[in-house]
């Protein structure tokens, strides 16, 4: 008779089932299940969402809060977590929040007195924005969720590969075009410091020098590029008569020295205003009393990146920046039309960087 019952239950209301299983394994203290469901979470396997209610708007939608992935990764880091963020809320049919926190490397208490969520210090506000603190059905993202995308390998700034992924540059484009908008301040300064060096025809290559705490060679980090290996690459681009003008995004003040000396006949281009260091710490890191300092940091690299992707040729070690530069060219539909990402490798060690 109870068999029946149950069967019953289960055929004609089958939630009200699952929910009595479900009440049956912890009253009597199931050791196996109870363990599952504490770690189902975590485990990158499987499809189980995390689902929050926090009001009642949106019905029918799971909004899809999106925040920085740690308190330590860089400007263009963070860009691509979002990304891969961004694709996984396309492929569950979510609605994305970008909404970083207090947490954000670049979070800066003065300029949140005017914008409240550090990602729109950057980037533009979306036609339509939801409130993920009145909406009936919230996930917040995690780190295993990208990893469940088939662009996640892609992703990697530290794989040269990366750089010349067809397949990747279709994928992020449109995420690019749609999400990563940066405000009208940021493309017009980095428009206008080539300006003058294009209307005269000149062709533009663009340097990234990754310096400060690159030197330090933390693990899985790339393997250093020096002064002297960056200066013959830049050398061997110029060399090949593509170039009339460089364009030097760099966090390394020692360096911007040094490619005034070793190129004094070619005309030389960068935002002077930007924030550097002759040390081994990231700059993120140093505190500076100029106001909107944290702010800043963020503004100056946003600036470098998009420049660099405006330029006509990219010489660059591995780094988020130069990843990122590359993936907003392609989003506009553009190739540099000569590219050198100088690979040493990767570190294996056991020391831990800060920041990305």
């Amino acid at each position: 008779m109870k068999r029946n019952i149950k069967k019953r239950i289960r055929t004609k209301l089958p939630g009200v089932f699952l929910l009595l299983r479900t009440l049956d394994r912890v009253i009597h203290r199931d050791t196996v299940y109870i363990q599952r469901v504490l770690s189902m979470f975590d485990d990158p396997q499987n499809e189980y969402l995390d689902i929050k209610k926090n009001g009642s708007k949106d019905y029918g939608k799971i909004i899809y809060v999106i925040r920085e992935n740690s308190n330590h990764e860089g400007f263009c880091a963070t860009i691509r977590f979002v990304i891969g963020f961004l694709i996984y809320a396309q492929e569950h049919g979510f609605e994305p929040v970008i909404k970083l926190t207090e947490n954000y490397l670049y979070y800066d208490e003065q300029k949140s007195k005017e914008i409240s969520n550090p990602w729109e210090y950057y980037f533009q506000v979306p036609d339509k924005r939801y409130d993920e603190n009145a909406a009936l059905h919230v996930c917040y993202s995690k780190y295993y969720h990208m990893m469940t995308i088939k662009e996640y390998q892609g992703l990697n700034a530290y794989s040269k590969e990366n750089y010349f992924d067809e397949n990747l540059f279709q994928a992020c484009s449109p995420i690019i075009n749609k999400y990563l908008v940066l405000k009208p301040d940021i493309v017009s300064e980095a428009a206008g410091i080539l300006k003058r060096a294009k209307d005269n025809g000149k062709r533009i290559l663009g340097v990234h020098f990754r310096g400060t705490d690159f030197k330090q060679g933390y693990n899985k980090h790339p393997v250093f590029v020096d002064t002297e290996q960056m200066l013959g690459a830049i050398k061997r681009a110029t060399d090949s008569g593509h170039f009339d003008a460089v364009f030097l995004a760099t966090d390394d003040a020692s360096f911007c020295d040094r490619i005034r000396e070793n190129f004094e006949d070619i005309e030389l281009l960068q935002h002077t205003d930007v924030f550097r260091s002759n040390g081994d710490t990231s700059v993120a890191f140093i505190e500076s009393d100029r106001e909107c300092h944290h702010y800043l940091l963020g503004y100056e690299i946003a600036r470098d990146m998009y420049t660099l992707s405006l330029c006509d040729g990219l010489v660059a070690g591995k780094s988020s920046v130069s990843y990122i530069s590359n993936l907003y060219k392609h989003s506009r539909n553009e190739n540099y039309e000569y590219i050198d990402i100088i690979d040493n490798g990767n570190n294996l060690n056991d020391k831990n960087s800060k920041s990305e």
